[in-house]
């Protein structure tokens, strides 16, 4: 037997399957580049793409549009008005969906409501700025609102990845 034999295997080359293969691996390098990119750049969490406002006059929120499960993230509230903030109303799904680790400054008091609770701050030391630290206890979608109580209400959605 001599070594060119290949026993009845035929081998050969099929030039139409290798140029749809390497189509295909073109394909996927790109497809792998944008989602590094991507990834980069923010769109699955932390970078500026993930960064978002959201405004309705005085009420501005600052948030972060894609957030990690059980990884804290700052939600910042900024009120344009002249008294600064005293009622700060929070929205059920910030409160239980997002849990709510922290809020600086510290409220003085809550009033709960059906649809969230009503934050009150000291009337001395007004602040034009509250932050607020929340640890996403569920995965998905979550549409929350901060406002003035009988006032404007910030609608943003947030979405939990793990």
């Amino acid at each position: 037997m001599s070594l060119s034999e290949t026993d009845g295997i035929e081998t050969g080359f099929d030039e139409s399957f290798e140029r749809k293969w390497i189509r295909f691996e073109h394909i996927v390098w790109v497809v792998m580049l944008a989602v590094v990119i991507a990834g980069l750049a923010g769109a699955m969490g932390r970078g500026p793409l993930a960064r978002a406002q959201a405004a309705v006059p005085p009420i501005e929120v600052e948030y972060e549009r894609v957030v990690r499960y059980q990884t804290p993230t700052e939600i910042i509230v900024r009120f344009t008005g002249e008294t600064g903030i005293q009622r700060l109303f929070v929205s059920r799904p910030l409160l239980d969906r997002l849990q709510l680790q922290s809020i600086v400054p510290q409220p003085t008091a809550a009033e709960p409501r059906a649809d969230g609770a009503v934050l009150l701050f000291p009337q001395s030391g007004t602040s034009s700025q509250v932050t607020f630290v929340a640890q996403p206890a569920t995965l998905g979608r979550t549409r929350s609102a901060i406002g003035v109580p009988q006032g404007p209400h910030v609608t943003f959605t947030q979405l939990v990845l793990p």
